[in-house]
Order: C-alpha cells, then sequence, then structure tokens
C-alpha cells in the first residue's frame, strides 16, 4: 500500500488519520508519516482490506435499500383536491 493509497482507503470509510491510529492503537504521528511516504507495514494494508470488505458486505446484506419516500397524508389530500377540482373545471 503506497501513501495515496492509504489516503483514498481513509476516505473510503469516512476516517480521519486519527481514526485509524486510534483503532490500531498507534500514534497519529506513525499515520501521518505514512501518509507522507514512509512505508506502511503490511498490516495495515490487510486491515484497511478487510474494514473496507465488512462495511461493503453490511451495506449489501444488512442496511435495507432506501425505499422512495411515499407521499404524505397533506401531499395526498392535496392531490385529490386538484384532481377533484379539474373534473369539475
Amino acid at each position: 500500500m503506497q501513501a495515496d493509497e492509504l489516503k483514498e482507503c481513509l476516505k473510503e470509510l469516512g476516517w480521519k488519520q486519527s481514526d485509524l491510529a486510534r483503532r490500531l492503537e498507534i500514534s497519529v504521528g506513525t499515520v501521518s508519516r505514512w501518509a507522507n511516504g514512509e512505508p506502511i507495514p503490511s498490516y495495515v494494508a490487510q486491515y484497511l482490506g478487510l474494514v473496507r470488505d465488512v462495511g461493503r458486505l453490511h451495506r449489501q446484506y444488512v442496511v435495507p435499500p432506501e425505499k422512495p419516500r411515499s407521499e404524505t397524508r397533506a401531499e395526498a389530500m392535496a392531490r385529490t383536491l386538484t384532481e377533484v377540482g379539474a373534473r369539475e373545471g
């Protein structure tokens, strides 16, 4: 994993460098050095890959798809009044 891949992965996860540091129980300075080009240990790439995979699986199988919002009662009443008015006028 290279620095640009690390940054992209953090962005995809919605994490800051401090979030990764907290989860790995390391200093923010260490993550910052990785983001600036210092070699990144392989376990970091493996960890982030697993977190991304779990996130994808969660979104695919656990989070229900968003349903289109049905009209509110007030919207339905307004639509009905408009339709009735169009028929009468």
